[in-house]
């Protein structure tokens, strides 16, 4: 082969080799171009959503700031309401503005010759009543001084003012016109818009002042209208409380006829909001972002409506504060992607030129290098956390894991450096970290240590932790940035607590047996009894323990008469005192066969006070009202309704309706509390069923 064909082979090799490259180089731009847009677009889905969870946690706070504003608010107006309600509640005012009413032209300035003019018979009835106006002046007067109120006056249903507390006072406006007319019609005290006067901001409310006189019941004869500042009181609701909110402000809305003001009781300015609307006056402000009701500026907001008054309180936040947040996150997740683009890439190029040939060797040595590096540090850190078994994580302000050890990485199988920068929701599903997160918010609140337990699904498996967290906070600073968790796994003491509860139960289920072997009429009775009591525990919405306790003890409650002679407990007649007194010591012998059961629970004490009563003759203690444990008293109503409820061989079984009578007649002995749930739960599908099985029992 001659040199030239060698050159053009070569040249051939070399072409195919370019034409080889580029198509790889191609294909790596390509791939790399979808792998980045893939990431970016994972990276802007989890910005979304950081920003709704954001949204919804700040919608939280809101509704719990503003309910405890509202709440304060009304209880303010209803203080101002039975404060006044001292004044026009005497019989006195109530009668002179009634006799006010009645009568037209009455002067309202009584003769400064003869201020203390007495009643005269001979007098007609409107110059008497102007002679009693400064008796009424003063009572008003005094009452002025010694309340909250700056003035006050009383008009008649006519919106004639005949009484003030001040000397001069300006006439009613049409709009205090108005108002007095809605009072006198509705009957019901009313609060005027906030107003503007000398001393800053004030309130007027109208208080109806009603007749005396039978006849005339419920009619309004007269309103009494007292004007109240409430600078320092609305500066005092709309403080922002005792844990400052950066960004926060609470705002008073108010409905002046077809407008909407904003009172402001710092600037003292009233100041209309175009951009404030509501279905109606009882509609609360849904949370948005929208425009701020004082300065006009993008807050996120929402408010809620007064009873007493067309007021609102609402709560803003800067827009800002969760602007900033999300770019905050916004750069750390855009960084994220880059750096991972980023690295794509540069995996994409050592590809390429791996296949070009250039330099494989040196990188490959290079990254081999750094491997080592990072191999060194992470034995160091591993050595470090080995030492600490349980799982220890720390978490933000708002959430995320800043911090794992691999304990807590092992335990929920994941690598840590997976873990950081994760949510709650990312790490153990949103339900359980709803859960985490309420005792989290508790500690970021009140800046206090917690310890909570928790049921945990981590890989499949069940494990109950006993979490205590503590509160991280900056040096000298004294709100929470953070928190520490550390997780004790204590699953085996709850399944060991949880197998001695299923031992006892298997004990109380073999001794039932046994009861239904030995006498199946005791053992129908503490089935029929225990279903009954059972639903009667949980109709009084007695907690789980106790409808447990009330369920064990009924099953049990029986076996205490298999040692009484047969001729006794059956005896269809009335017992003499040997034989009462042998038939009470089945209580002594329930003791003595239960005794030795650790039940967990409070079982033998309900047996043995079941035969109790409310008024002491019951035995075997003779126990009375609170000393008598509520067990006992479900015990005794189940036990007295199931044993009256059922047929004997000396009678039949008693109507239902009848048994709970006499019970109900017994409330001496017997809890109506309890005879009223059983009652109730007869009425129900379970209760009847129970009924139906003890009326269709064997008579014995």
């Amino acid at each position: 082969m001659s040199n030239t064909q060698v050159q053009d082979k070569r040249a051939a090799s070399l072409a195919m080799t370019t034409r080889r490259s580029r198509r790889l180089l191609w294909f790596g731009v390509l791939l790399a171009v979808v792998l980045i847009a893939v990431i970016f677009a994972i990276a802007y889905r989890s910005l979304s959503e950081s920003r709704k969870s954001m949204e919804e946690d700040l919608q939280q706070r809101q509704t719990t700031i503003i309910a405890s504003r509202v709440e304060t608010t009304e209880a303010w107006l209803s203080f101002l309401e039975e404060q006044s309600k001292r004044l026009v509640g005497s019989n006195l005012f109530k009668l002179y503005a009634s006799q006010v009413n009645m009568q037209e032209g009455i002067p309202l300035i009584f003769d400064p010759e003869n201020p203390d003019a007495e009643y005269d018979p001979n007098a007609s009835a409107a110059e008497n009543l102007s002679r009693r106006l400064p008796l009424m002046r003063t009572m008003l007067g005094d009452f002025v001084t010694y309340s909250s109120f700056s003035s006050a006056r009383i008009v008649n249903s006519r919106a004639e003012t005949f009484i003030t507390s001040e000397a001069a006072m300006p006439p009613l406006s049409g709009t205090q016109k108005k108002l007095v007319e809605q009072v006198v019609q509705g009957g019901r005290t009313v609060y005027a818009p906030i107003e503007i006067y000398s001393q800053g901001l004030a309130l007027d409310v109208y208080v109806p002042i009603l007749s005396p006189y039978k006849e005339q019941d419920g009619q309004v004869v007269a309103v009494l209208i007292l004007r109240q500042p409430i600078d320092v009181k609305l500066r005092e609701i709309l403080a922002p409380g005792l844990v400052d909110e950066k960004g926060r402000n609470l705002r008073l809305v108010q409905k002046n006829e077809s407008i909407f003001v904003n009172v402001s009781p710092v600037t003292r300015m009233l100041r209309q909001v175009p951009s404030f609307t509501v279905a109606d006056s009882h509609s609360a402000l849904p949370f948005a972002l929208r425009k701020s009701v004082a300065d006009g500026g993008m807050v996120y907001s929402s408010g809620f409506p007064l009873r007493s008054a067309q007021w609102w309180i609402v709560v803003e936040h800067e827009a800002g504060l969760i602007q900033h947040a999300v770019e905050d996150r916004a750069k750390t997740i855009y960084t994220l992607a880059g750096v991972v683009s980023v690295a794509l890439v540069l995996l994409i190029i050592a590809v390429w030129w791996r296949f070009v040939g250039q330099e494989q060797c040196n990188i490959n040595a290079h990254i081999t290098d750094l491997l080592n590096v990072i191999d060194e540090q992470k034995r160091l850190l591993d050595g470090i956390n080995s030492t600490i078994s349980d799982p220890i994580s720390l978490t933000d302000g708002k959430g995320v894991y800043r911090y794992v050890n691999n304990a807590f990485a092992n335990a929920i199988g994941r690598p840590v450096k997976e873990v950081i920068g994760l949510d709650g929701p990312a790490v153990f599903g949103f339900d359980t970290a709803k859960r985490l997160n309420s005792s989290d918010q508790h500690v970021l609140m009140t800046g206090e240590s917690l310890s909570i337990t928790e049921l945990l699904w981590l890989q499949s498996k069940r494990y109950v932790f006993q979490i205590s967290k503590t509160p991280l906070r900056e040096e000298g600073t004294r709100t929470p940035t953070g928190i520490v968790s550390v997780f004790r796994d204590i699953t085996q003491l709850v399944e060991t607590q949880e197998r001695s509860r299923r031992v006892v139960q298997q004990t109380i289920d073999a001794l039932v047996r046994t009861i239904e072997e030995a006498d199946p009429f005791l053992g129908g009775h503490s089935r029929i009894m225990g279903g009954i009591a059972s639903l009667m525990a949980r109709q009084l919405r007695l907690s789980d323990k106790d409808v447990a306790t009330v369920e064990a003890a009924a099953n049990l409650s029986q076996i205490g008469k298999m040692f009484v002679p047969r001729e006794i407990l059956l005896k269809p007649g009335a017992l003499n005192p040997e034989e009462k007194a042998e038939m009470e010591r089945h209580v002594e012998h329930a003791r003595n066969v239960l005794k030795d059961i650790e039940f967990d629970l409070p079982v033998l004490e309900a047996i043995y006070q079941m035969n109790e009563r409310l008024d002491g003759g019951g035995y075997p203690k003779g126990l009375a009202g609170e000393d008598i444990s509520m067990h006992a008293r479900v015990l005794a109503v189940a036990n007295a309704f199931t044993a009256m409820a059922k047929p004997r061989s000396y009678r039949a079984a008693l109507p239902v309706e009848e048994v709970v009578g006499i019970l109900e007649r017994q409330n001496e002995s017997y809890d109506p509390d309890v005879v009223a749930a059983l009652k109730q739960v007869i009425a129900t599908p379970a209760g009847e069923r129970l009924v139906q099985q003890a009326a269709s029992a064997k008579a014995v």
